[in-house]
């Protein structure tokens, strides 16, 4: 997670809509604070009264594992306190584990209140959102090529199916399989054997090098003919070279020295450098993150059903890492939707229940 310059509540609340990817609507946000930076930032649906406890567990336990200074809780309603349940019980919760809770905001009708102020300097009519162009901090995330959608359901719509591309990748798919062996499930033309195996791995990384291009002179998603999308597909039913991608993609999140060394030869050979890792964060290094995600969503958004679980979940991984946990939601979904036994796509479905994050490494 990358810092950014804090003067007050209302920085945050202009910021938080970037941290998450989307506007919340009838949510509450469990926001970390280490020193003046934003760390775990959760969210969840405003819960019925009889399952407030629940919904105050499942935000304790990651925020207790994430051990910050302090924690600043929001709640997002339509309706006048109807978020006062879960505010209560969260900061009783934070307070029984030692957590300082720095404020409590609540957020409606475009404008903020703050309901443990006792000094009058926050209006009981609330003051209204600051203007993201009024805030440093907003400032920092549009120069990482960061923008909010309107709400959670237009976040999904970045990972819908481009259905006449999809049909196009299908039936290249399709003679793939005809062309190289027959009858054979595409599943199984994934097995990587012997001089064949290697240069077919070889042939699937060039094309991964051009996904993974986050220069200024990238070339265009769109521009990938509908073959090399499926060789792209293909190539993510190696389970190794999967592996060995998601490890390349998100370093820290599985060693290099786990993977065969044959394999990490070909990583280190094939694929661009990791311009989106960088110790300690930068910004270009942010850019080149959030370039990376769109190219692949936009490759998740081509790729048919049948084979799009593995992509989904490369994608998922990969936004996990970078901090995008509502992209890694909708990713998983999507992906245990079309393949619901997908067992990479549920392990990461656990880890994002849990709220725990792979490290990077320097």
């Amino acid at each position: 997670m990358n810092p950014i310059r804090l003067r007050g509540p209302a920085d945050i609340l202009a910021a938080l809509p970037f941290q998450l990817g989307y506007h919340p609507h009838n949510a509450v946000v469990a926001i970390a604070l280490t020193g003046r930076a934003i760390g775990l930032v959760q969210r969840i649906d405003l819960p019925p009264e009889e399952h407030v406890a629940e919904a105050v567990a499942a935000l304790l336990s990651a925020l207790g594992r994430e051990e910050p200074d302090a924690v600043l809780i929001v709640g997002y309603e339509t309706q006048e306190a109807a978020s006062l349940p879960v505010l209560d019980a969260l900061a009783d919760a934070c307070g029984g584990l030692g957590i300082t809770v720095l404020d409590r905001l609540v957020v409606r009708a475009g404008r903020w209140f703050a309901p443990d102020c006792t000094t009058g300097c926050c209006p009981a009519e609330g003051a209204p959102l600051p203007e993201p162009a009024e805030t440093p901090a907003v400032a920092d995330f549009v120069a990482m090529e960061m923008a909010p959608v309107r709400d959670r359901d237009a976040l999904r719509t970045q990972l819908v199916p481009d259905r006449q591309r999809c049909q196009e990748v299908q039936e290249a798919l399709g003679n793939a399989v005809r062309g190289d062996r027959g009858d054979v499930p595409a599943r199984r033309l994934a097995a990587v054997d012997g001089r064949a195996g290697a240069v077919r791995r070889l042939r699937w990384l060039a094309r991964w090098a051009v996904v993974c291009d986050t220069s200024a002179s990238r070339p265009p998603m769109e521009g990938l003919a509908p073959e090399e999308i499926a060789e792209l597909a293909l190539s993510l039913r190696d389970l190794a070279l999967r592996d060995g991608l998601i490890a390349w993609l998100c370093p820290g999140s599985l060693p290099l020295d786990a993977l065969d060394e044959d394999l990490v030869d070909q990583l280190r050979t094939c694929l661009p450098p990791q311009t989106w890792h960088s110790t300690p964060p930068s910004r270009e290094a942010a850019v080149a993150g959030r370039r990376l995600q769109a190219r692949l969503a936009q490759l998740c958004r081509v790729v048919p059903d049948e084979q799009a679980a593995p992509a989904l979940t490369v994608l998922a991984n990969l936004t996990w890492w970078l901090g995008d946990g509502a992209l890694t939601r909708v990713a998983l979904e999507r992906a245990l939707d079309v393949e619901p036994d997908y067992r990479l796509a549920r392990l990461l479905d656990r880890m994002v229940d849990l709220a725990i994050r792979p490290r990077a490494s320097a």
